[in-house]
C-alpha cells in the first residue's frame, strides 16, 4: 500500500472524510491508474454511504451533517464511478 493510500485509510477510519477525499482527489487527478488509492476511495465511499444510511434510518436525513456527508459522497462517487447505492455506473 502506498503512503497516500495509508494516509487516506487513516483519515477514513478517523472520520476525517473531507481530508481523505482531498488527498485521494489530488492523487487521482494526476494518475487515475493508482489502484491502491482507488481502493481506499472505494472504502471512503462505503463509509460515507453507511453514515448516510445510518442517519436516514434514524430519520435524521436532513440538516447540515447529513447534507455535507451526502454531498461528499456524490463527489467521491464521481471519482470512483459509482452511483449513490455503490453500483458502478455503466458507460
Amino acid at each position: 500500500m502506498s503512503e497516500f493510500s495509508d494516509h487516506i485509510l487513516r483519515d477514513v477510519r478517523a472520520g476525517a472524510y473531507e481530508d481523505a477525499y482531498r488527498i485521494g482527489s489530488e492523487v487521482l487527478s494526476k494518475s487515475r491508474e493508482d489502484a491502491d488509492v482507488m481502493a481506499t476511495m472505494l472504502e471512503l465511499s462505503a463509509h460515507l454511504r453507511s453514515e448516510c444510511m445510518s442517519l436516514a434510518t434514524k430519520k435524521i436525513d436532513y440538516g447540515q451533517e447529513y447534507v455535507s456527508l451526502e454531498n461528499l459522497l456524490r463527489k467521491v462517487n464521481e471519482l470512483t464511478g459509482q452511483d449513490m447505492y455503490g453500483s458502478f455506473k455503466t458507460k
